[in-house]
């Protein structure tokens, strides 16, 4: 008859074995490069793959930034197998919460970005009239990348859900920043709702006083 501790002892190299595969299948937090492209401080990745993801399905924001953040991170295409439940699941894509103020989340963004990673923001909504738009500007900046450069056009701020807000994956910042005095405006992010403007790779500048600083602000690789 084998004794309580013989069996103790094999129940726990069992479960140390099985949280070691596990961590084994975990998307692990690499890095990737920054470059000066065109003017913009930004990681480095294959537009044709973050294109070949696309716009957003309806209500799967949080995924496709999942997945542009794991793209650019792996330097492969993100399916998002196994990345959704009702709402992208950010452990399955190396991704964890960051919360503060907006000094500090802005801070962080920029500290994540000039290690190489990049950082899935939450948004939050803005009304006037009836509408949802920024209460200053009606409309982003949107960088359409060309062979020779950016083309900076507006384009209607895209409304987002007073209850779900919208989460978009930022991926580089104007050079001029000062990371002493940073302000939202001063990063740009690929918007599941316009990363693919006709087929045209978009990067999207955030606009001021929209980071949802008192609701899950920041997802951050782990």
């Amino acid at each position: 008859m084998q004794t309580a501790a013989p069996i103790r002892r094999r129940l726990t190299a069992l479960v140390l074995l099985v949280c070691l595969l596990l961590t084994a299948l975990l998307p692990r937090a690499s890095a990737a490069s920054l470059q000066n492209l065109y003017g913009i401080q930004v990681l480095s990745f294959d537009s044709g793959q973050i294109l070949s993801i696309g716009n957003q399905a309806p209500g799967q924001c949080s995924l496709y930034a999942l997945r542009y953040a794991r793209t650019i991170l792996d330097g492969t295409t993100c399916s998002g197998a196994g990345m959704w439940s009702n709402g992208a699941v950010w452990s399955a894509g190396g991704y964890t919460g960051f919360s503060g103020n907006l000094s500090a989340c802005l801070s962080k963004i920029y500290t994540e970005l000039a290690a190489g990673r990049p950082v899935i923001v939450h948004l939050k909504n803005t009304t006037v009239s009836g509408v949802s738009k920024h209460t200053n500007r009606t409309s982003t900046e949107e960088y359409h990348l060309t062979g020779t450069g950016w083309q900076v056009v507006n384009y209607p701020h895209i409304s987002t859900s007073d209850t779900y807000g919208h989460w978009v994956c930022v991926v580089g910042y104007d050079p001029a920043a000062d990371p002493s005095s940073l302000q939202e405006s001063d990063f740009f992010a690929l918007d599941p709702a316009r990363v693919s403007a006709g087929g045209t790779l978009a990067l999207t500048r955030l606009l001021d006083g929209t980071i949802w600083t008192d609701n899950s602000p920041l997802k951050i690789a782990v």
